[in-house]
């Protein structure tokens, strides 16, 4: 529908023919959106016959045939983000080692899922620690995060002072993962 049309058979309706308005307006959208599609259609269509002239494939299987080789600022910069990332994270589970207050749970959670025991802030913060700096396998990292929260808050304290003065994990589980490689 050219905008002439449109014109003309807009004008043929009210201000009270609403729906006939909507429905004129929308026909005239994909009119013009079916126009546009066609368009960048017969654009792409000539880009690509363009290319199929020039040595673009050409230069594409040289450029594949190169043995590519990594951008060594990129990977510094990157290894360097998540080195000064982690770092951040923790230094503040660190420091929240020694928050002895309970983490609130929250009535509807109870409800909805068996909860365990509530534990403390330096608990979480302690487990969170294990996970990031300590390589396990995600099953030992379970039974140990198990083990450690089954414990009474006296040898939870201790296990805690113990890693802050070894920087060493203890470690009650066997890695059931490094057996099976």
């Amino acid at each position: 529908m050219t905008r002439e049309a449109f014109e003309q058979r807009l004008d043929l309706l009210t201000p009270r023919q609403e729906s006939g308005i909507e429905a004129l307006v929308e026909e005239y959208r994909r009119d013009i959106s079916h126009l546009q599609s066609a368009a960048l259609t017969h654009r792409a269509f000539s880009v690509i016959a363009q290319l199929g002239e020039t040595s673009v494939e050409t230069l594409a299987s040289k450029i594949g045939e190169e043995k590519l080789v990594p951008e060594t600022s990129l990977s510094v910069a990157m290894v360097q983000g998540v080195l000064f990332a982690e770092g951040m994270v923790t230094g503040r589970l660190k420091a929240a080692l020694t928050d002895t207050r309970l983490v609130p749970q929250p009535p509807e959670l109870r409800l909805l899922e068996e909860t365990g025991p509530p534990y403390r802030v330096c608990d979480a913060a302690y487990i969170a620690l294990r996970f990031i700096l300590n390589p396990e396998s995600y099953m030992q990292h379970l039974l140990e995060k198990h083990r450690f929260l089954s414990l009474s808050d006296w040898e939870k304290d201790r296990e805690i002072v113990s890693w802050r003065e070894t920087n060493s994990f203890t470690s009650s589980v066997e890695d059931m993962d490094a057996e099976e490689d």
